[in-house]
């Protein structure tokens, strides 16, 4: 039969997700079209401690970079909108507040795990706190399709598991339009290809640099930004004066 093959994968699948519940947490991140996060801290907790969060972190440790901060549980200070706008300008720090004060957003719009002394806790807290430095760094917009794509890099670069669901059900939950029914497959692609290209992420400690230029940011990490597109926050907030 040709799809023997994939009898281990299905089961696989079977096997981690378990599939029903992170498939309707899936179907409820994209219904709010990336705005409910709520929904997103759910599914991490329903990964916590399971195969595929272990394996994930088991990854994340083979960088060396993301390995120390995981070892050191390295978070940072806690980051001021306010201050942060008075940055030099262009710099990470400053274009990061412009943006996040133009779209309303907390920096800290994420729930709080009790403590950072397990792994997965640990882990799970970098990734909620550095979340919107990707999509500055990366360009990807922080509402529409590019949540799709600055998730997808997480997802490629070390298999996080709530990212990688949710990419995953975005592309099936495609199949139910007709109208621009691979929009949402470009947008995850979008994101795995720019994850080949760049240097991993999880280790990069973004607020030891807030004062250096944004474009330095990315020469270092190899990350050419998306600029065009409503998958891009540069021409979705085009008005933004940077």
């Amino acid at each position: 039969m040709g799809y023997q093959h994939l009898q281990n994968t299905l089961k696989a699948i079977a096997l981690t997700v378990p599939a029903a519940r992170a498939f309707e947490m899936t179907v409820e991140f994209a219904l709010s079209q990336g705005k409910d996060t709520a929904t997103v801290g759910r599914l991490e907790d329903h990964f916590r401690n399971r195969p595929a969060m272990m394996n994930c972190i088991e990854r994340m440790r083979a960088d060396p970079p993301a390995r120390k901060c995981i070892e050191e549980r390295y978070m940072g200070p806690e980051l001021n909108l306010d201050e942060l706008v008075t940055y030099p300008r262009g710099s990470l720090g400053y274009v990061y507040a412009k943006v996040m004060k133009r779209l309303g957003y907390a920096a800290h719009f994420y729930g709080d795990r009790p403590s950072i002394d397990e792994e997965t806790n640990y882990v799970t807290m970098r990734v909620r706190k550095t979340h919107d430095f990707h999509h500055i760094v990366t360009g990807f917009s922080m509402i529409g399709p590019g949540e799709l794509g600055v998730i997808a890099i997480t997802a490629l670069q070390y298999g996080y598991p709530a990212f990688m669901t949710i990419d995953l059900g975005a592309i099936a939950l495609s199949m139910l339009r007709v109208e621009g029914w691979g929009q949402q497959v470009h947008s995850v692609r979008a994101g795995w290809d720019m994850a080949e290209r760049i240097k991993p992420l999880m280790g990069v400690r973004w607020e030891e640099g807030l004062d250096k230029p944004l474009d330095v940011w990315r020469q270092e990490l190899n990350i050419d930004p998306v600029r065009t597109g409503q998958n891009s926050w540069y021409e979705v907030l085009a008005d933004l004066e940077l």
